[in-house]
């Protein structure tokens, strides 16, 4: 066996609502079944999932309540020559919010500016320094894009202060509100019919109801963020992304040009991966580093030049800020194992840590150890702790860091990331308290689980399915990738690839097909599947292009073996030492005739553990299927390593040749003659141990006066075989050729055998 690290989870779905979306829609069962569980078990719905395009409409950004109010301001600032201040925020969502709003507003003649806070000197959010700043500018109007709904105090300032201020956001409000001029907010506004939109998603609301249009030509800017920003990607969210892609695709903005180039996707079709693992990564490095500003002046430049100077700095960053992960995530790692293994919530903080990564590491350790995970810098200078979290299914982190305003004066987020500023000195009291928190949780939603789409079998994978598949994308939050199981797949070929080993190739075999699997950073595994096991791989499929070759192939992401599984180190086919390998917590050796000295062997009133090492066989099979029982997964057959294991059985020329010997020989010459003989018939040290034994139990050798055998002249006639060590070799024997000249197959179907009748005596 071999055991997949996480749950995998079948989500049930009706087979009515399959089989109608199958017959309506004129789709395949697996498509069907995708459509359903994501929801859509109507066929409109359906209808309007698979094509959003032509289906769906973007809202009325009037629907809003306060929307009218929000344009009449900005028109106002237009007619009055006033100045307007869009302050974002330093991610990618916050940074395509705000070329957005600056598009738009710039469009109908507005003086506007933006404006990003510093993440190291200004933190998340609005501050009063920064708003002290605008209004001491001269700025009469500010607008926050992807921000400011948690910002109670400092919109109270700017109240003071006499400066108005629209708020767009989309982070989870407190009970309180701020005294804001207009908030457009969708989670709010029990009038508009979508709650799901990104920063830069509300962000184009108002740019749709200033300009009186939809504005096709910033959905390229929109959709980064909108994808970046895990929003879920349904509805209007998900008419934005593939229009949004599409408009990614054909833009000829100089920032997206110089975004592609530096990612080396100046030929490629981009898709939400584009985005998520290309762009976003590089838009976010320069708010993770330093100032946010280098990262919306490439997507605000006019010129291809300044966009690609200022691209190249942001991947220059980005590679920075994965060295600077890496290191942050090894230590963190260190500080969890040392002191929070128990630990249901997982609160890190060091003063050597960037900031600007932590929420990175957080992802980092919340894949590592399935907690939810806080990660803070200490400030020594300002005695504060600044960082981010990120959670997991069942523990809504914002709602657990709502329940101790009193020591975090500053946080904001969603129920899986938030970030956060408090006292140094309270660091601890949240641990505390998160944890003593999270004990009503039930104990399950820490366990790692996955949600498997469909169950396939290798005959299942074509390329039309995977094309069919692809009908759901763009995928994202509320829309992932479909993750599917080949299941039970027979096993072609499994090795390890990569430069360092660390990654796994299969092939899976099914009766009419096969199916090549790539599993990064699963190179260990080929040590812990036998070649004859069946296989369960879990991964996402896709499509293989190579030399003008198109097949499909699977991402692994997990594997599983249900079967018992026998691993092949018999003879001289793979180093026995490997074994000492093993956990040594799961693993039994065992040596029948005790000559492995090597290895700690199993002791005979303990219970064998999951894994067993045969290190020789016994005499008998009868001692073999009394050791075996239904909780060993894996036998390692380790026997004949050495060179001496096999030996022939004496004929009974040898046994007649040794017996003269003994019989003739002068005593003073008997040992030296033995020796001699021993050369000229070929005998080995066991060998003549052996025929000596068998003598002596059948009496005809005696111990002499001398010390030395002799023969027993009084011993009666009896065969060779009535000699106890004579039977037992012979079982050996009989037990060597059925085990150590078998093939792995029927090696496999003999131990298999022994176990399950093992089995069976214990249930009946």
């Amino acid at each position: 066996m071999y055991h997949s690290k996480k749950q995998w989870l079948y989500p049930e779905t009706n087979p009515d609502d399959v089989t109608r979306l199958q017959s309506e829609l004129n789709i395949s069962a697996q498509l069907a079944t995708l459509l359903v569980q994501r929801g859509h078990q109507d066929v409109e719905a359906a209808k309007a999932f698979l094509y959003a395009e032509e289906e769906l409409v973007f809202h009325d950004p009037y629907l809003f309540e306060q929307m009218e109010k929000v344009v009449s301001r900005i028109k106002r600032s237009v007619d009055e020559g006033e100045m307007v201040l869009i302050y974002g925020d330093y991610d990618v969502d916050g940074v395509s919010a705000s070329s957005v709003m600056w598009h738009a507003l710039t469009e109908i003649g507005v003086m506007a500016e933006c404006y990003i806070p510093n993440r190291f000197t200004e933190g998340y959010g609005p501050n009063k320094e920064a708003f002290q700043w605008a209004a001491d500018e001269g700025f009469t109007l500010v607008i926050t894009v992807d921000c400011g709904i948690s910002g109670i105090e400092e919109a109270a300032l700017l109240k003071d202060l006499g400066v108005d201020l629209i708020i767009t956001d989309h982070h989870e409000p407190k009970e309180t509100l701020p005294d804001a001029y207009a908030v457009i907010h969708p989670h709010i506004d029990p009038s508009y019919p979508y709650d799901k939109l990104a920063g830069a998603g509300v962000a184009l609301k108002v740019a749709h109801a200033v300009l009186g249009r939809m504005p096709e030509e910033l959905l390229d800017l929109a959709v980064l963020g909108t994808i970046a920003d895990l929003v879920p990607l349904d509805g209007e969210n998900r008419l934005l992304a593939k229009k949004g892609i599409a408009a990614l695709e054909a833009s000829k903005r100089p920032g997206i040009l110089a975004l592609r180039e530096v990612c080396g996707l100046g030929d490629s079709v981009l898709n939400e991966e584009s985005v998520g693992f290309a762009f976003g990564p590089r838009i976010n490095a320069a708010g993770r580093l330093d100032s946010a500003m280098p990262a919306l002046q490439m997507l605000l430049a006019e010129h291809v030049e300044e966009a690609l100077e200022l691209a190249k700095q942001l991947d220059k960053q980005n590679k920075e800020r994965q060295d600077i992960v890496k290191t942050i995530t090894a230590e963190a790692k260190e500080l969890v194992e040392a002191s929070m293994t128990e630990d249901r919530v997982l609160v890190v903080a060091s003063e050597k840590w960037n900031p600007g990564v932590v929420g990175i590491v957080a992802s980092r350790l919340v894949e590592a150890y399935y907690r939810p995970v806080i990660l803070l810098c200490h400030d020594p200078e300002t005695g504060k702790a600044k960082g981010s979290g990120r959670s997991i299914d069942g523990f809504d982190l914002f709602k657990e860091l709502s329940k101790n305003e009193d020591i975090l004066p500053h946080f904001g987020g969603h129920p899986a990331a938030a970030g956060m500023t408090l006292q140094s000195e309270n660091v601890a009291e949240l641990r505390e308290r998160l944890n003593h928190q999270a004990e009503s949780i039930p104990g399950d939603v820490f366990v790692p689980r996955v949600n498997v789409d469909l169950k396939l079998t290798v005959n299942d994978v074509s390329l039309d399915l995977i094309t069919e598949i692809g009908k759901l994308a763009p995928f994202g939050m509320g829309n992932p990738s479909p993750r599917v199981v080949v299941a039970d797949a027979k096993l072609r070929d499994i090795r390890q690839i990569g430069r360092d080993a660390t990654h796994l190739k299969v092939q899976l075999a099914g009766d009419k097909r096969e199916l090549d699997g790539i599993g990064f950073g699963f190179g260990h595994v080929v040590s812990e599947i036998s070649q004859m096991a069946h296989v369960s791989v879990m991964g996402s499929l896709q499509v293989n292009e190579w030399n003008g070759m198109r097949k499909p192939q699977l991402m692994i992401q997990d594997l599983r073996v249900d079967d018992f599984q026998v691993f092949d180190y018999r003879g001289k086919k793979k180093s026995v030492q490997e074994l000492k390998d093993l956990p040594k917590e799961h693993t039994s050796f065992l040596s029948f005739q005790g000559t492995s000295e090597d290895f700690p062997l199993h002791e005979d009133d303990e219970p064998l553990n999951r894994f067993v090492v045969l290190l020789d066989l016994p005499d008998d099979e009868g001692v073999l299927a009394e050791k075996l029982h239904e909780g060993v997964e894996r036998i390692y057959c380790a026997f004949g390593q050495g060179d001496s294991f096999f030996e022939r059985l004496p004929s009974r020329e040898d046994f007649r040749t040794y017996y003269v010997h003994m019989a003739t020989c002068e005593r003073k010459n008997l040992r030296e003659n033995l020796i001699r003989l021993s050369k000229e018939r070929k005998w080995s040290k066991n060998t003549i141990q052996f025929m000596h034994q068998v003598f002596s139990e059948l009496e005809f050798l005696v111990t002499m006066e001398d010390g030395l055998p002799g023969v027993n002249p009084e011993a009666p006639k009896r065969d060779l075989t009535e000699a106890p060590c004579y039977q037992r070799r012979i079982g050996r024997q009989q037990l060597e050729e059925r085990f150590v000249y078998a093939s792995l197959a029927e090696l496999k179907e003999r131990l298999q055998s022994l176990r399950s009748n093992k089995m069976q005596e214990a249930y009946t």
